[in-house]
């Protein structure tokens, strides 16, 4: 009995070993059918003509059971991911037993040797371990991507050490790593998590200088990764824990939220600059109003529960349970497609009209494209990428500038009722061109309802 397993990834020299070995060979493929929670299945056939239909528990115990070359043949048909076929060759010592697959087909050029032993002191005395040595590429007993049902479902095994780019991340002066990219050719969970953690190393580097000294433009880009890190976790919801999603989500958005009245009044400071019948008392009342926000905001960035949110979430990015292993690219392309056809759903629903409401959720959406397009842009592909920005910005453009005039007249408005002032005039702050910004979103809108967008 063997109870003792030991798994390699193995160059294609192997075959120089195996042609001093009197090996048995079999060739077989297998391939893996809808599953549930409680079991996986796949179906199994050994050359020329033996069926096995395989269930797998949620302990990893297997049942095997025959079955007919029709109903093989039958379940073939809607077989997930691809098909896998492979070579085996067993070759047996006195020591164990050593099993070399070579798969074929498209996952032609991998070779994994799996030896078995009785105990841990006849693996530790393995002549054949020590003979194989030469050709092993890296153990891979924990590799779960080397299991035959991520062969057949995910992505063809990439091999990188991610905490490498980690490192790499963490090597960069942090103003910038606004020019550093994820790497093309990893799995999207990877990918997802350097970004994230590219995104809060410069949170704290925005968070401490804006500490320091209150400049609105330091405000501005601390709240625009706030935002940012938010939507990358509610575009690939599926990469992360509930809780620790839901959890993040919830207050990366209420921090930006709570940020969007300093941010307002830095604005409008700045605007009253350059009118010359804005009133003294609204200037001083903005003043006194920023003095007191600023106070808010600083206390909010050194909170307990804003310093909790990151942590757990740098935490979270370390882990690696239950990783799908599919490909970055693979896996934006995919989302890119379905949010773009979403997107040409919500045009077309204009075509009956539309009120702020419905703005404000196009605004929303083009706003999450826009994060996933920046973020991944050279994924993408530059190209497509600049066409489907400048199409955006058609609407984008006068959506977001009408949109911060119903910010900015509610936010004056509100400054005014609450102020001691029933005087106060803020007519010279407020928007002047909203018609203007209306007419160019009704253009876009129609402009827009015709288009394709591809990627």
């Amino acid at each position: 009995m063997n109870h003792i397993q030991r798994k390699f990834l193995v160059s294609a020299d192997i075959r120089r070993w195996l042609k001093t070995q009197l090996p048995k060979t079999e060739k077989t493929e297998q391939f893996y059918t809808v599953s549930n929670a409680q079991e996986a299945c796949y179906y199994r056939k050994a050359y020329p003509d033996t069926y096995t239909k395989v269930t797998v528990d949620r302990d990893g115990n297997e049942t095997f059971s025959s079955v007919s070359a029709e109903e093989y043949a039958s379940q073939r048909k809607n077989h997930l991911g691809r098909i896998i076929v492979k070579q085996s060759y067993k070759v047996t010592f006195d020591e164990g037993r050593f099993v070399v697959e070579r798969y074929l087909k498209k996952l032609d050029g991998i070779y994994i040797v799996t030896a078995y032993f009785q105990d841990e002191k006849v693996l530790r005395n393995s002549e054949t371990i020590q003979q194989l040595q030469p050709f092993v590429l890296k153990e891979i007993d924990l590799d779960e991507k080397y299991s035959d049902r991520s062969l057949a479902l995910y992505e063809k095994p990439m091999e990188y050490n991610v905490q490498k780019f980690f490192e790499k991340i963490d090597a960069f002066e942090s103003p910038n790593l606004f020019f550093w990219q994820v790497p093309q050719r990893v799995y999207v969970r990877d990918g997802v998590s350097l970004v994230l953690y590219r995104n809060i190393r410069l949170i704290n580097y925005y968070k401490m200088n804006f500490q320091k000294k209150h400049f609105s433009a330091t405000l501005h880009r601390l709240r625009v990764l706030l935002r940012r890190t938010a939507t990358l976790m509610e575009i690939f919801p599926d990469l992360f824990s509930p809780n620790v999603q839901h959890f993040s989500i919830e207050l990366f958005q209420r921090y930006y939220e709570e940020t969007t009245l300093l941010r307002y009044l830095y604005f409008l400071n700045e605007l009253s600059a350059t009118r010359e019948n804005v009133k003294l008392t609204l200037y001083s009342e903005l003043k006194s109003l920023i003095t007191r926000e600023e106070e808010a905001v600083t206390h909010m960035l050194v909170s307990k529960p804003f310093r909790q949110m990151l942590t757990i979430l740098t935490r979270e990015i370390g882990v690696q349970e239950n990783q799908k292993y599919i490909s970055l690219e693979q896996a934006v392309t995919q989302v890119l497609k379905e949010r773009l056809e979403r997107f040409e759903m919500l045009l077309g629903e204009t075509k009956e009209g539309y009120d702020d409401e419905m703005l404000e959720a196009l605004y929303i959406f083009m706003d999450a494209l826009q994060t996933l397009i920046e973020d991944f842009f050279h994924i993408i592909g530059e190209k497509k990428c600049r066409m489907l920005v400048e199409e955006f910005n058609i609407l984008f453009k006068p959506l977001r500038e009408y949109r911060n005039c119903k910010e900015r007249e509610a936010i004056l408005n509100t400054i005014k009722e609450k102020s001691e002032t029933k005087t106060l005039d803020i007519n010279p702050l407020l928007c002047e061109h909203e018609k203007v910004l209306k007419d160019k979103i009704e253009h876009a809108l129609k402009l827009l309802r015709s288009s394709k967008f591809y990627v």
